[in-house]
């Protein structure tokens, strides 16, 4: 068994719910590395507000361990679990470090500096690399030993993208496949998604100002209509009123993503009562061929729910046309559910099994491991 800490997620946010997925997607990185055989401790950075502090610690509560969590608040002082003194003390002996996203400092906190390799797991590709080179490659991803992205095409030929001189790794965010139940009865028997639909607003690349998931959903207004039913997307607040009243004309269920992605309980219940999930994405993963799949999509894929999303050049990296599609065109992705709708056992059968054979967490970490020179009670 190696100790490992896991930073980095920031999964209580302001200390506001609606962010159910963010959440579910760090504890399945804490419990997949769990899995494998490793003692983990979850850290956080948090700000100074007691209700971040009280979300922080009922998640790890009821997700995971209190004498294996840390949030510390811009003083240094604790705000749940571990003192950065017992930081310290776990530190002394962990065999590395894994961030979840950027960083925006070159170092880690002190009580962290001496523990190496470090390693960036990157979650937004294009962005990630284009931030850098406006500013510098350690003030946004902060200086690492090993770099992986969830990007699949970064690095490579498939991408225009600029690696920054950087070795990147490709790497799937994991999923707990015993946590998704394709038998789960479909009650909101529809394809759905959630969405934040403003977020890294617009990013100049290659000529052309890239928008975000708003800009990009405007080119699948009409699939409601095209596919024959409706389409349910549950936003989070501030998502624009406009744009809303034009997808409730065209036929789409607007849900708010505060009532239905709370928590990663009623994350998980809503992902395993849908359908499926029809998805766009952010015009810069589009636009720059990046090969970024979401962590949400990979929860509906294990939980026997077909995935529709706009292609990114995942069609180059994984199994696409049964189970999981990849749409350029609001006509291809309605093209997609109809096919879906007529054989949804096969279908449904196919996106488990692409789960299982690419993003459960017995297949996506052993290669991460391997590359920080750590073993596992699995290998």
């Amino acid at each position: 068994m190696s100790k490992l800490i896991l930073k980095g997620a920031n999964i209580a946010w302001t200390g506001t719910v609606g962010r159910g997925g963010h959440i579910m997607f760090a504890l399945q990185w804490l419990h997949g590395l769990r899995l494998l055989g490793h003692e983990v401790l979850y850290y956080d950075r948090i700000d100074d507000r007691p209700e971040t502090a009280a979300l922080f610690g009922a998640i790890m509560e009821r997700w995971w361990d209190k004498r294996l969590a840390a949030a510390i608040r811009k003083n240094a002082q604790s705000a749940f679990g571990l003192s950065v003194r017992e930081i310290e003390a776990f530190a002394r002996n962990a065999a590395g470090i894994i961030s979840l996203g950027c960083q925006f400092s070159p170092e880690p906190d002190p009580w962290l500096a001496g523990v190496r390799p470090r390693v960036l797991i990157d979650q937004d590709p294009g962005f990630s690399q284009l931030w850098a080179l406006e500013s510098s490659v350690d003030e946004v991803l902060g200086r690492h030993d090993l770099h992986f992205t969830v990007g699949s095409n970064v690095g490579t030929t498939r991408s225009p993208l600029p690696t920054l001189g950087i070795d990147w790794r490709s790497i799937w965010n994991p999923v707990i496949a015993d946590w998704w139940k394709p038998e789960a009865p479909r009650i909101r028997d529809r394809f759905t998604t959630v969405a934040g639909l403003w977020l890294n607003g617009y990013q100049p690349f290659d000529g052309i100002v890239w928008g975000p998931k708003a800009e990009e959903l405007r080119h699948f207004l009409r699939l409601p209509s095209l596919a024959g039913e409706s389409i349910e997307i549950a936003v989070e607040s501030g998502s624009g009123d406009d744009l809303l009243d034009e997808l409730t004309q065209h036929g789409w269920l607007i849900e708010s993503a505060e009532l239905l992605a709370s928590s990663p309980e009623t994350y998980r219940e809503y992902v395993n009562t849908s359908a499926g999930e029809f998805s766009c994405a952010k015009g810069l993963y589009v636009g720059s061929r990046s090969g970024w799949f979401s962590d949400r999509s990979a929860c509906f894929l294990a939980a026997g729910r077909p995935v529709v999303i706009q292609d990114t050049g995942i069609q180059d990296v994984l199994p696409t046309g049964d189970g999981l599609f990849a749409v350029a065109t609001v006509e291809e992705a309605a093209d997609a559910i109809r096919r879906i709708r007529m054989d949804y056992e096969r279908q449904s059968n196919m996106a488990r099994r692409i789960a299982l054979e690419h993003f459960d967490a017995y297949r996506v970490l052993p290669a991460l491991l391997q590359a920080m020179g750590i073993r596992s009670e699995r290998e």
